[in-house]
C-alpha cells in the first residue's frame, strides 16, 4: 500500500470530503511523523506500533570493484516495533 492508497481509502470512507482535501491530510500525517523522528523523539500510534530513529555504527565493507577494505559510515534509520494487537492479526 502506498501514499495515494491511503489518501484514496480516507476519501472513501469519508463522503463529504473532496479527494485533495484528504490527499492533505496523509501528507500532514506523514510530514508530523518524520518531523518527530527527525528531532529524535518516538513516535507511538496505539493499535499499531511504534517507530524510533536508531544510530548504526560504522562497519566494515569491500568495495566490489577494487577488493579494497572501506568503512561504511554508521547513519541513522528508523525502527518499527508493532503493537502486540497487530502481531496477533
Amino acid at each position: 500500500m502506498n501514499k495515494d492508497e491511503i489518501s484514496r481509502r480516507v476519501y472513501e470512507a469519508h463522503g463529504g470530503l473532496a479527494y485533495g482535501d484528504a490527499r492533505r491530510i496523509v501528507d500532514l500525517i506523514l510530514d508530523t511523523i518524520k518531523r518527530r523522528l527527525a528531532s529524535g523523539e518516538k513516535v507511538l500510534l496505539s493499535g499499531f506500533g511504534s517507530f524510533t530513529v536508531r544510530r548504526r555504527k560504522d562497519k566494515k565493507g569491500v568495495n566490489p570493484q577494487t577488493g579494497q577494505s572501506i568503512i561504511i559510515p554508521g547513519r541513522n534509520t528508523v525502527k518499527f516495533k508493532p503493537s502486540k494487537y497487530l502481531k496477533s492479526v
